[in-house]
């Protein structure tokens, strides 16, 4: 106790540093230097949104005129209300088409070039489709160039991310998780960004790396919403009105990648958003409705359906398949937890600065993981084909009627009896093999140099290991007869890839949305739920999805959900209790305006004096500084010795011709007492989108709390739990 009150005594002490920041009215409450400020320093790259102060601005700018205007403009503010609206809807609906548009390009180019691996078309060498040909011609020397041509194609991706566009890399989820959650992120939505991601990933998934297209289809669907708002000055300027945007753009992109209009917007509710209020919802299920419809329209797979993995079982299964498929799903999150373990170890040894990275350019690691998939991958039928090729054979039942079992089921069904499946030991050990292949080239496939998703890959991996358990029940029931009836192989084989990719990913909810729709299995619903409830509880055992794992190795700030180790700690073992503040008056506007652009932090207390701690309000750097500055160029009068006063809130009149800046400051600054717990002010960050709490007592500042430290307290926390030793010493007695 002892130490908490000599705690509590430094923090009311005031120390006056005038001389340090270079400007009269400011001064520093508490003693000590601002370490733990300058630890947050790998952030700076970060900005924080402030979700009530752009929704104040949004209502300045846009609403209040329409809402509060005079009674004689009726017909005007009807339409400025009608256009205000109408945006909210048009904006996610321009999103929707795009990215459809963007999927059925990728999804076309995928299939050329990667029949280009194999052969050509002399007679038409742009074709769209294998089959439009009718003279085709294999490669005379087909393993080389398979090889040659799948490296060379992942190579230029690579190439491509490199040198124009590198937030391009990898799926793109943990970096929109990041901006979701209330950050700006530098080139992530940019536009050379989307162009690359677009263009990288088609050669990405027709290099036949283990990868898949869906998750950076999220990404790219951000990009849209990003580059559509640059045209909208409600939205140019705007960071929290831009994520709303970005929340529907999510539910838009699963919708394209998978046809799952209602999974994309439970997606963007469950992993993705940060913020999801109702009217969000609608237009996100609105822009994945969108996305859906102009998908079908464009019919790129040629099907006619949304999705090529349909395939429908109206039969429900047995009551002791469950048994089974709690199994699976056991499995599915002991497999996801091991390949998260160790893409982790793999991302971490080729991160920037390490030994790997000093000898191994990142296109040349990127040609090599390509040229060893090709060479792995081309001596087995079931993983020469596209993984989506052989997702789709293993979730189809042999019952099914089909010209060409060969392409189309890859050999999965009995050659003496088309109708039935294959069920022997030589096919168990080929889809063995092939999943194995798979989960090992994701391993190092993903979080790579050149935009790829983990989607496929994990569906893959799961569907395999779902098929040889079904091939295994089939011939135990043979043997032994003790079940009436055995579901066909392809429903074990969705369970199984449900399985993985909730061991994977940890979503459940929007995962057993997204199967459904993605096979149009309806029977197959609550095996869905049963599989991913058991992979994700499994897989939290053992490890953290694979997202938040990428946001801490790449060092993203994010704020998670409050564990049971964070709850004992309060508000004064996380604020900083050296805090600088701003007084009623500032000097003259040149030294002002220097001492914001050097400021160290976007945001100062206002108190009322160096003597006096008490709040008067909060002070957005950015906001002071464009005021200041538009007001030198604007009015002649003023100028850089002009005085700066906040004079509502001195004790004497203020100077005639001082410049009164009170109608900046910001009263509605959230506050808290130190005894506040951190489940509260997790709450309050998290919740309400606010980027700065003040920590007062009985008025007086003594503390202040970023969103930043507090992510990084919470870190801290959640790495080294009460108990460790760590960060016990920070925790009351």
């Amino acid at each position: 106790m002892e130490s908490v009150n000599k705690k509590a005594s430094k923090r009311s002490s005031i120390a006056i540093f005038q001389d340090m920041l270079g400007v009269s009215g400011t001064s520093r409450v508490g003693g000590s230097s601002g370490s733990r400020k300058q630890s947050l320093s790998m952030w700076n790259q970060f900005k924080s949104v402030d979700w009530a102060a752009d929704a104040k601005k949004d209502w300045d700018s846009q609403k209040s005129y329409a809402v509060l205007g005079d009674e004689e403009d009726e017909k005007e503010l009807v339409g400025v209300k009608a256009l205000n609206e109408m945006g909210t809807w048009l904006i996610p609906a321009a999103v929707g088409v795009a990215t459809a548009a963007s999927g059925c390009f990728i999804e076309l180019t995928v299939e050329w070039l990667s029949d280009l691996k194999m052969g050509y078309c002399p007679s038409s060498p742009l074709y769209t489709s294998r089959a439009e040909c009718k003279d085709f011609v294999l490669w005379s020397n087909p393993y080389m160039c398979y090889v040659i041509i799948a490296t060379l194609l992942a190579a230029i991706s690579a190439f491509l991310t490199w040198a124009f566009a590198p937030m391009a890399r990898g799926s793109g989820i943990p970096e929109i998780k990041t901006i979701l959650g209330g950050f700006s992120f530098g080139q992530v939505l940019a536009t050379n960004t989307l162009c690359v991601k677009i263009v990288g990933l088609s050669l990405s998934v027709a290099s036949g790396l283990s990868c898949g297209k869906e998750g950076p289809l999220v990404h790219i669907a951000c990009c849209w919403s990003s580059f559509i708002c640059k045209f909208l000055p409600r939205y140019s300027s705007n960071e929290a009105k831009q994520r709303e945007l970005l929340s529907c753009a999510c539910a838009a992109g699963v919708a394209v990648a998978f046809g799952a209009p209602l999974g994309g917007v439970l997606f963007s509710l469950e992993e993705a958003s940060t913020l999801f209020p109702n009217r969000t919802m609608l237009r996100a299920f609105f822009a994945s409705s969108v996305a859906a419809i102009t998908l079908s329209w464009l019919n790129p797979t040629g099907s006619g359906k949304l999705t090529m993995f349909e395939a429908s079982y109206d039969t429900p299964p047995a009551g002791f398949e469950y048994v089974i498929f709690l199994l699976l799903g056991i499995l599915g999150g002991c497999v996801g937890s091991v390949f998260i373990h160790y893409n982790v170890k793999v991302a971490k040894a080729r991160g920037d600065g390490t030994t790997w990275r000093k000898y191994v350019h990142i296109i040349l690691e990127v040609a090599l993981i390509g040229c060893l998939t090709g060479v792995t991958s081309f001596p087995l039928y079931q993983t020469q084909v596209q993984s989506n090729v052989g997702i789709r054979a293993m979730f189809h039942s042999c019952e099914d009627t089909f010209l060409d079992r060969h392409s189309w089921m890859l050999d999965l069904c009995d050659p003496d009896d088309p109708t039935m499946p294959l069920v022997s030991w030589e096919i168990v050990k080929t889809l063995a093999l092939a999943g194995f292949i798979r989960y090992v080239q994701m391993v190092f496939t993903f979080g790579t140099g050149a935009p790829a998703g983990l989607f496929i890959p994990s569906l893959y991996t799961g569907a395999a290991i779902g098929r040889i358990t079904g091939i295994l029940v089939t011939m135990f029931n043979t043997k032994y007869g003790w079940f009436a009836r055995v579901s066909r192989h392809g429903v074990y084989s969705m369970i199984g890839a449900a399985s993985v990719l909730g061991g994977v990913c940890r979503v459940t909810i929007s995962l057993v949305v997204i199967m459904f729709e993605l096979t149009d299995g309806i029977q197959m619903i609550v095996p869905f739920m049963v599989a991913c409830l058991s992979a994700k509880w499994v897989g939290d055992c053992f490890t953290e999805g694979i997202y938040d794992y990428m946001i801490q190795v790449r060092k993203y700030p994010f704020l998670h959900e409050v564990t049971e180790d964070q709850r004992a700690s309060t508000a004064q073992d996380v604020m900083d209790d050296t805090v600088d503040c701003i007084h009623p008056e500032c000097g003259t506007i040149g030294s002002f305006m220097r001492f914001l652009r050097g400021a160290r932090y976007g945001g100062y207390p206002l108190t009322v004096s160096q003597e006096d701690p008490m709040l008067c309000g909060y002070l957005n750097v950015s906001l002071v500084l464009d005021y200041l500055e538009s007001e030198i160029e604007m009015n002649e009068a003023i100028s850089d010795n002009t005085k700066v006063v906040f004079a509502k809130y001195l004790d004497r009149p203020a100077p005639a011709d001082a410049l009164d800046l009170s109608d900046l400051v910001d009263h509605t600054v959230h506050q808290c007492v130190p005894e506040q717990s951190c489940a509260n002010l997790h709450s309050m960050f998290r919740n309400l989108g606010i980027k700065v709490v003040i920590i007062t007592r009985r008025g007086k500042v003594v503390g202040l709390i970023t969103k930043k430290s507090f992510i990084n307290h919470m870190n801290d926390l959640h790495h080294h739990p009460p108990g460790t030793g760590a960060k016990e010493a920070l925790l009351p007695k």
